[in-house]
């Protein structure tokens, strides 16, 4: 399966939710713009939640979700509910 780059996403005119979809690898220039462009709202070694929130579905939170994978890959996992500290 091919990797998704920041750049790839910027020349597609598309939202990122459109651009993405869950079981898409990512580089680690788009992993770190999901979690850098607002502070993210999970971060710890294993997955990363962005900082807004993509919905709001019964009182719950739904953010975009990638995970770092122990071979140094990054894993779009899609647009999860907010992962508790």
């Amino acid at each position: 399966m091919k990797t998704k780059t920041l750049k790839q996403w910027e020349k597609s005119n598309l939202d990122l939710d459109e651009f993405l979809h869950p079981g898409d690898y990512i580089t680690e220039e788009l992993q770190l713009q999901i979690g850098e462009c607002v502070p993210p709202v999970y971060c710890t070694q294993d997955f990363l939640q962005g900082g807004d929130p993509d919905k709001k579905e019964d009182g719950v939170y739904f953010y975009t979700t990638v995970a770092n994978l122990p071979d140094g890959r990054f894993l779009y996992l899609g647009i999860l509910p907010e992962f508790k500290q």
